[in-house]
């Protein structure tokens, strides 16, 4: 293999590995474990803020026993952490964008004219399979919340 085409494979092998490992990490950092088998936010519960909030609620009135002052603070408190990682999650999304966009005009750099075409058939397949899961991924959570 010449040292172009080597050089070719090992930069695609590089975005095919990254877009995985982005992607197991976006999963991981989407979905939380439960420790019990109880219906909480996560995998197996709630995935509608609200619900997730009046589940925490619940739980920590009946565990803690929150009186109504406490119920009152933690609600706030829950708001604001929310808004918090709303704010960091956006600012996460557009970096990210950043940096992605960064690889791929590095990737075009390394390119002959002849093939940034077929790099760019690449990354629209890609992304079509992308799209073709997250689809499949929102079906599953409809289907989910659909049997409760």
């Amino acid at each position: 293999m010449s040292k172009s085409r080597l050089s070719v494979f090992l930069s695609l092998m590089f975005v095919f590995l990254s877009g995985t490992t982005l992607g197991a990490l976006g999963y991981r950092w989407y979905t939380v474990s439960t420790q019990s088998g109880e219906k909480g936010p996560g995998p197996r519960g709630p995935h509608d803020p609200s619900e997730v909030k009046k589940h925490i609620m619940a739980e920590m009135t009946d565990a803690v026993k929150l009186d109504a002052a406490q119920v009152q603070k933690l609600s706030e408190i829950l708001d604001t952490t929310r808004a918090r990682f709303e704010e960091v999650h956006g600012e996460m999304n557009a970096k990210g964008k950043e940096i992605w966009q960064a690889q791929i005009d590095q990737v075009n750099a390394i390119l002959r004219d002849d093939q940034r075409p077929l790099y760019q058939q690449l990354r629209d397949k890609h992304e079509r399979e992308r799209e073709a899961r997250k689809k499949q991924h929102q079906r599953g959570i409809q289907q989910d919340t659909s049997k409760k």
